[in-house]
């Protein structure tokens, strides 16, 4: 039996030996045990292997009540892979992954209640393809389409029921053509031209009920020819004539 303990404790202290090892030229190699500063126990704060100084292979890394905290994948120091963002309390709270030190392809995060709160999507560290937002209550609030880290396409907005609220084009991150917003009820609220990230066109207003409270245009941004406001059956009420965005 006393060989056998023997046996055990000398394999022990060879695995601890081994670890948190530094080369002739004082860079670390091989497996690595990090620990909190300023507590009583040594508690590990994060383990993996160094390669020449540098992390790599999977890491984890530890709250100071011994829950993982994080879970990352290295590649000779640079983050490659997923990368696993946890709290205290054993939820995930985000989901990433790496290409070469940069985001590639789609990243997730949470609310506490496990439901997804953001998902996006990058090439090699560009942002590309479809981002979407979610209400806490789990409802869509936007998506928007993303091309070379740019908004491109459609891209839409709602509210926490869910219902359109509004709605626009961009071209390379302008805003292009015609922009809809819209009130709780799914009611057209405004309309309003856009071309090369300005207003330049028609813009009109409506009640909830549906007639228009105001139309007029806009030229290169600015206000341009008559402005008319009307009251909630219908009834003009008043009109300006502006020129360049000032009254005439």
């Amino acid at each position: 039996m006393q060989y056998y303990y023997f046996i055990f404790f000398f394999v022990f202290v060879s695995l601890k030996a081994q670890i948190n090892q530094i080369d002739s030229i004082q860079m670390k190699q091989g497996y690595w045990e990090l620990y909190f500063p300023y507590t009583k126990d040594s508690i590990v704060s994060e383990n993996g292997y160094f390669i020449d100084d540098k992390e790599d292979g999977l890491w984890t890394k530890y709250h100071e009540n011994g829950q993982i905290r994080e879970i990352v994948h290295y590649n000779i120091g640079k983050l490659n892979g997923v990368r696993l963002l946890i709290d205290k309390r054993g939820r995930l709270k985000e989901q990433e992954f790496y290409k070469d030190n940069k985001y590639h392809n789609i990243q997730i995060y949470f609310y506490d209640s496990g439901k997804i709160s953001l998902e996006k999507n990058y090439i090699e560290g560009v942002k590309h393809g479809l981002s979407m937002r979610y209400y806490r209550n789990g409802k869509k609030q936007s998506e928007v389409i993303y091309q070379d880290d740019q908004k491109h396409g459609l891209a839409k907005w709602y509210y926490d029921n869910e219902v359109l609220s509004s709605m626009y084009k961009y071209h390379l991150g302008n805003i292009t053509d015609t922009v809809f917003n819209y009130y709780k009820d799914g009611n057209l609220k405004s309309y309003k031209i856009y071309v090369n990230n300005e207003l330049d066109g028609e813009s009109v207003d409506f009640y909830i009920t549906g007639e228009i409270k105001e139309q007029g245009s806009y030229r290169k941004g600015f206000k341009n020819g008559d402005w008319c406001n009307y009251d909630t059956l219908g009834v003009l009420k008043s009109c300006i004539f502006y020129k360049n965005g000032l009254v005439k």
